[in-house]
């Protein structure tokens, strides 16, 4: 029995300009020239219902495709093959936030790290699953000085689900395959042994499809023309499929807009007798966590998005880095 291609649409590119979603939630962006991604996705099967389009348009047509799939309402993922193309072709014009997921700070053209960095545009930013040895100090000093969130590999590795609230509320992502341990993926250009596992992987991907506010991901870091059945491109269209199942189930949900009370959970944790009280907020439906960080100079409160482990150290009688770190962004002196 074959798997059910259904899910999955090829269109010409022309033929994106004259739809509007169609029921569609998102479409694959092929700029490699490469089609075995697409062979390799028709034979997983979808246990979600959602249609997803697959068009191949080239480089030089990115920054269009891309401003014509936000105005039709379309999430966009990017396969870019073995690097990013020029940070001008797709560098977003207005404010986002934004994920990296990378093995560390050097990229051998077109570093995306190093834009963001320096980009007025990027609100918010967290790099995911890197290792420390392979990371410039003074550039995680920079990254730091900034605000914006880092996890290592080590910090992640038997807990994955702490890194979920920093990758959130991100609008655009960025996907390098040679985080991947070589075991796991051969095509890895960097021959590193160390690295994430397969799985990981691709639970980040479901994490980014369960995003809040997830506009458009970049896929990079993997050979386009592997045969449709080698490792790398199974692992490739794994990830995808990952994504586009957690796509098909997420839930909208925000305590800090107006929503019904019964979606949520509040539990006080008070932090001794002369101390303050921690807020935190659960999901009753997707067991999503926030905490509640005081604004102090604005007279308000921000729901910032948190795992259990953060509720379980307040519980525990200390503040959680998490809370202590946003307190600080919050509040700068």
């Amino acid at each position: 029995m074959k798997a059910n291609n259904s899910n999955f649409e090829a269109l010409p590119v022309a033929a994106l300009s004259d739809i509007t979603t169609g029921g569609a939630m998102a479409v694959i962006i092929n700029t490699t020239g490469e089609g075995s991604i697409f062979k390799a996705l028709q034979n997983l099967y979808c246990h979600s219902h959602f249609k997803v389009y697959y068009i191949e348009p080239g480089v030089n047509q990115l920054r269009k495709t891309l401003e014509l799939c936000s105005s039709i309402g379309l999430r966009s993922i990017v396969l870019t093959g073995s690097e990013l193309p020029k940070i001008a072709t797709f560098a977003p014009e207005s404010e986002y936030s934004a994920t990296l997921i990378s093995a560390g700070s050097d990229f051998p053209e077109n570093n995306i790290l190093d834009y963001i960095l320096s980009d007025e545009k990027a609100t918010s930013f967290s790099h995911v699953g890197y290792q420390i040895y392979k990371y410039h100090p003074g550039i995680l000093s920079s990254l730091r000085e900034k605000f914006f969130e880092e996890m290592r590999l080590g910090s992640l590795r038997g807990n994955i689900g702490n890194c979920e609230p920093l990758m959130r509320n991100s609008t655009h992502f960025y996907l390098d395959m040679r985080s991947v341990r070589i075991a796991d993926f051969p095509d890895n250009s960097e021959q590193s042994p160390n690295g994430l596992y397969a799985e990981e992987l691709c639970q980040f991907s479901r994490y980014i499809g369960m995003g809040q506010r997830f506009k458009t991901m970049f896929l990079f870091g993997y050979a386009p023309k592997s045969k449709f059945k080698s490792p790398s491109m199974q692992l490739t269209a794994e990830v995808l499929w990952h994504l586009f199942e957690a796509m098909a189930a997420s839930i909208s949900e925000d305590p800090g807009i107006t929503v019904p009370e019964e979606m949520f959970n509040k539990k006080i944790v008070s932090m001794g007798q002369d101390g303050q009280e921690l807020v935190f907020i659960s999901s009753s439906t997707t067991g999503r966590w926030w905490m509640v960080v005081p604004d102090v100079k604005n007279d308000k409160s921000q729901y910032i998005a948190c795992s259990y482990s953060d509720y379980l150290t307040a519980y525990s009688g200390e503040i959680p880095l998490r809370w202590l770190f946003f307190y600080q962004k919050i509040n700068p002196v």
